[in-house]
């Protein structure tokens, strides 16, 4: 029997997923009613036995729209100009702290920005690899499966271009994660986009079969397209970096959880730090660099 495309996403987006991610995506929900959130990235296979406190869980939360999910009007212009507005989020549980990021979207934004309507390629590079729909409104749901599937289209009939073989899936999902890493400012290692297609599974190949393009042949335009976007991603990074000092309530918080899990330095941040993170950032670092060289000094004696 053969599966349609819509019922595949949906088999995939509704599969399993960790229960420490299931009881933060439910504190999103009371946050922001009606909103439709997809768990992306590592935090979906986390294992049974991994201890789910060391891990950052990464969300999309796509809310009904701006106005009620953006009190503020400054961070809503914010959201309009350069989505998305990134939230760092913990939550005390009985097993200890959850801690989480999220970046939020309106669902109007959520569709043009993973359609061909988005020259760049942030969003819809994203959501052509397989996620989690981890809670959504069940009238709701075929919009967001909808989606995703544009989004698996726009990425790969983008990417089609860069091979010489378009109907190669493998081809055309190596060069275009490639390609859209380059777009980001992201240094991945050059085995990176094999590794994840390889750990995919059957994801790269089934969805191929129902977004590739039969007609698409390689582009001297691809090619300048991939360029452009590249120097366009160095740009938006630089915008997206300094929103979030703006945006990312509890970022220092999250810098120094990860500082001290990685180097074991406990930076301390200070309440007025977290109420002026911009201004802190840098009275953060050097307090980083100081202990870091008191610790290495005490190490040595």
């Amino acid at each position: 029997m053969t599966i349609s495309p819509e019922a595949y996403l949906d088999s995939v987006l509704s599969a399993p997923c960790p229960e420490a991610a299931l009881l933060i995506a439910d504190a999103l929900n009371l946050r922001y009613p009606g909103a439709a959130i997809f768990l992306y990235g590592s935090g979906i296979s986390v294992s049974a036995g991994e201890n789910a406190t060391d891990i950052l869980f990464d969300f999309y939360v796509i809310a009904p729209d701006y106005r009620t999910a953006v009190p503020n009007l400054v961070e809503r212009l914010a959201a309009r100009a350069v989505p998305p507005n990134v939230y760092y989020f913990e939550l005390e549980t009985p097993a200890g702290l959850l801690r989480s990021k999220y970046a939020l979207l309106s669902m109007a934004a959520f569709e043009r920005l993973v359609s061909k309507r988005t020259f760049h390629s942030y969003f819809w590079a994203r959501f052509a690899q397989p996620c989690r729909l981890v809670r959504c409104p069940q009238a709701q749901k075929p919009r967001m499966i909808a989606a995703v599937k544009t989004a698996i289209a726009t990425f790969l009939r983008n990417s089609q271009g860069l091979v010489d073989n378009p109907r190669d899936w493998r081809a055309v999902w190596l060069a275009g994660m490639n390609a859209s890493y380059k777009a980001e400012l992201r240094a991945e290692s050059s085995d990176r986009a094999a590794k994840l297609i390889e750990n995919y599974r059957e994801w790269p190949a089934t969805v191929a079969a129902f977004a590739l393009d039969p007609s698409a042949r390689r582009t001297r335009r691809a090619d300048a397209a991939w360029r452009l976007r590249a120097l366009m991603g160095a740009y938006l990074s630089i915008i997206r970096l300094l929103k979030a000092t703006a945006t990312f309530r509890g970022g220092l918080d999250y810098i120094a959880w990860k500082v001290k899990r990685h180097a074991g330095v406990d930076v301390a941040v200070r309440p007025w730090e977290r109420k002026h993170p911009f201004i802190a950032a840098p009275l953060v670092a050097a307090r980083y660099y100081r202990l870091r060289a008191e610790a290495r000094k005490a190490a040595q004696s």
